[in-house]
């Protein structure tokens, strides 16, 4: 440390200062750190209180955050680190990026020297509402304020900013700071800026990886690192490609594009990409050698041009059109390679323009910054590796659940494409949920609860694999391996065939009463006719079958007919008439609980499989979508308060598709307006949540489903109706 120019410094005011650096070289915690130089600091200049700012640098929106709040008056000690509150952060720039200097933290950050004011609440240069409103707040008065710029003096780089409030005199009364102060603190910030820095330099690269390590995704991933390298190599522009296969070739493929003085950003507009990659071969075979991109792909070595108009080793005439179009000039280049575990190269971060730190003028990258790159690039690339493997795994796992889907819409042609539709249709609700102001207003879903959801809806019927085709498949209610339907036609074409034989032998006996006879076999066809129609229009199955046609059914079975040997027999027998009473659908009993068995396998097959923690709740939403609201439904039993938001969704999914959809056999597509009457009664009958269908109801998710899935004369509502 210098301390040349700090000769008139008391003795014991350097001795502090040599001990508080020794204190500091021992601190390896950012947050310690910053602890032992706010204190010091106002033990150095007598001062009552103190905040401690560190720069924030998100370029062009930089600003100085409050990372320590202290005030020995008050017994105030904030640390802002581990807080979940926070202070307003004082910007450094407005948005024309014109520097903002009206309060004393910015204009000592922009001219990097210290403001000594003797009374703030007297000073016109600065605005101190900050201040002001802690005063008012804590019932203070601060009167003196010393602000100190952190900057380190070989690099000129600013790291933050100390301001130090009312310096007490020795008999304890508030003064003004003086210039004993101002030199002191003056040794002491360039003693703090070199801590500060080499600590939140080995913060940043520590944090950095843990950050890269936790990006979700891929995309956000990729932005992360180049944005990180460009700050790191000061750069202007960059590129980063990923090695990709199209066909039989390797490429590189364009994955973001950005150019801080072009304002170009392929993340806000994909069309500034090239359309083509650059393949890795030349057509004879051989390595591209003469991209330097594809180069540094073949070579696995970091290569830094200084000026790419200045060398023969590559050729840039890409990069002088793309110059000449936007009337730019590439200068410099930095390009490594990212190399994952197996040593393969999975892309490449091209760097252009280093820009020198005074200047803003390109310049050479720098041996050290083409260090700090290549680290990045070492763990970025197993970051990266790491998320396309799991991408890949992602794709996989998503093309097989929807493989199975397939499969169990394949199973049955009556209900194809179910699974497809409920997917679409629980995350319709589940939006409209998230956008509620009203009861769903604090639900809400994040990106893996999203995936959990269409995970769950797509797999939500995966255990009628296990049904039987006869059941599954059973289209009208006499259905077995075929339609039995047939086989009562054929006892009515006996019948009517017996009466025309009997007409025919009266005829014969009494030939005066042919008219007569003819009348009777016409009205007798016409009954079996009228019977046979009943007996079809009753084995399509329905929302509902009257009591009188329960009766007539029976009523019909009494009926005989005599078969091939001559011996009569009722015209249908119990199990035909046990069939066509069903009153709902064209299930029996027993089938029906066969089918809702399949609720117990899908729990059963869901449970069985190691689902991630991000998709624990897979098997719960996926089979509770029969429960209902009063414990009455299947597989568990469960009540309303015993299912999840999600679970509630699904259930209301799947009964309006179901009675919506065209593929079922048993009945026609209703329209909206029937299917949600019949949803209301089954609110009222508390089988389904009636906070959630109403909100289905009032955001109109069903006319967005039925304008994309349903045909138009099934939406005959303009208007959300009241129920």
């Amino acid at each position: 440390m210098d301390l040349t120019n700090h000769r008139n410094l008391p003795v014991n005011t350097l001795q502090f200062i040599l001990n508080t650096a020794q204190n500091i070289a021992h601190e390896n915690d950012i947050e310690g750190l910053c602890n032992v130089i706010l204190k010091s600091a106002m033990e150095l200049t007598h001062a009552d209180g103190g905040t401690l700012y560190l720069l924030n640098d998100n370029g062009d929106t930089a600003s100085l955050r409050h990372t320590l709040v202290f005030n020995q008056s008050l017994n105030v000690s904030q640390n802002l680190f581990a807080s979940e509150d926070s202070l307003p952060e004082i910007r450094l720039y407005n948005k024309d990026k014109t520097k903002i200097t009206d309060r004393a933290a910015s204009y000592v950050y922009h001219h990097n020297k210290i403001v000594n004011v003797a009374d703030v609440y007297n000073s016109d240069q600065f605005c101190y509402a900050g201040i002001k409103e802690f005063d008012r707040s804590n019932n203070y008065q601060t009167q003196s304020s010393l602000t100190v710029p952190i900057c380190e003096s070989r690099s000129s780089k600013m790291v933050g900013v100390f301001q130090l409030i009312n310096a007490f005199d020795n008999t304890g009364n508030p003064c003004a700071f003086n210039t004993e102060h101002e030199s002191a603190i003056s040794i002491f910030a360039d003693l703090t800026a070199s801590a500060l820095e080499k600590q939140l330099s080995i913060d940043s690269q520590r944090n950095l990886l843990v950050e890269l390590s936790a990006e979700a995704s891929t995309q956000s991933l990729i932005e992360r690192i180049l944005r990180e390298a460009k700050h790191f190599a000061n750069a202007d522009a960059g590129t980063l490609y990923l090695t990709k296969e199209s066909g039989d070739s390797k490429q590189l493929s364009f994955e973001l594009l950005i150019n801080d003085k072009l304002k170009l950003d392929s993340s806000n507009n994909l069309e500034i990409l090239p359309n083509q990659g650059v393949p890795l071969h030349l057509s004879n075979g051989a390595d591209n050698l003469t991209n330097v991109a594809t180069a540094c792909a073949h070579l696995k070595q970091t290569i830094v041009i200084n000026d790419a108009y200045d060398t023969d080793d590559y050729d840039f005439s890409g990069t002088k059109l793309f110059d000449k179009k936007f009337n730019y000039r590439s200068t410099s280049f930095l390009v490594t390679p990212l190399l994952n575990h197996d040593d393969k190269v999975i892309g490449i971060l091209q760097l252009i323009n280093a820009l020198d730190t005074t200047t803003g003028q390109p310049v050479a990258f720098t041996n050290r910054t083409v260090q700090l790159v290549k680290a990045l690039s070492n763990y970025a690339a197993i970051a990266l590796n790491n998320q396309l493997l799991v991408q890949d795994l992602k794709q996989l796992l998503d093309a097989f659940i929807q493989c199975i889907a397939q499969a169990i819409d394949a199973k049955s042609p009556h209900t194809s494409a179910h699974c497809q539709r409920i997917p679409l249709l629980t995350e319709m609700i589940a939006e409209a949920a998230c956008d509620d102001q009203g009861l769903f207003k604090d639900f809400s879903l994040n990106r893996d609860e999203w995936y959990e959801l269409s995970v769950a809806s797509w797999l939500h019927d995966c255990g009628k694999l296990a049904t039987p085709d006869s059941i599954l498949n059973k289209s009208t209610k006499l259905h077995l391996m075929g339609d039995r339907i047939e086989i009562i036609e054929a006892r009515i074409s006996s019948l009517k065939h017996a009466a025309h034989s009997d007409f025919y032998e009266k005829i014969i006996e009494q030939p005066s009463l042919k008219s007569e006879l003819k009348k009777n076999l016409e009205l007798k066809l016409e009954e079996l006719e009228d019977d046979l129609d009943f007996i079809r229009r009753c084995n399509k199955g329905g929302e509902f079958m009257a009591e009188e046609d329960k009766q007539k059914i029976i009523s019909l079975a009494a009926k005989q007919w005599a078969d091939p040997q001559g011996k009569l027999q009722p015209l249908l027998n119990e199990e035909e008439v046990y069939n066509l009473c069903i009153e709902r659908g064209t299930l029996t009993s027993e089938e029906r609980q066969i089918i809702n068995n399949h609720m117990v396998v899908t729990l059963d097959m869901l449970e069985s499989l190691p689902f991630p923690d991000k998709l624990k709740r897979v098997p719960e939403i996926a089979g509770g979508h029969h429960e209902r609201m009063d414990g009455t439904g299947f597989p568990r039993g469960l009540t309303r308060e015993q299912l999840s938001l999600p679970t509630r969704m699904m259930a209301i999914a799947d009964v309006f598709e179901a009675l919506t959809a065209s593929d079922r056999p048993y009945k026609e597509p209703m329209k909206i307006s029937l299917a949600l009457n019949i949803m209301n009664n089954m609110v009222d009958n508390q089988h389904l949540d009636p906070d959630l269908f109403q909100l289905f109801v009032n955001s109109k998710v069903w006319e967005r489903y039925a304008k994309d899935q349903l045909s138009d004369n099934q939406l005959d509502l303009t208007e959300a109706p009241s129920f």
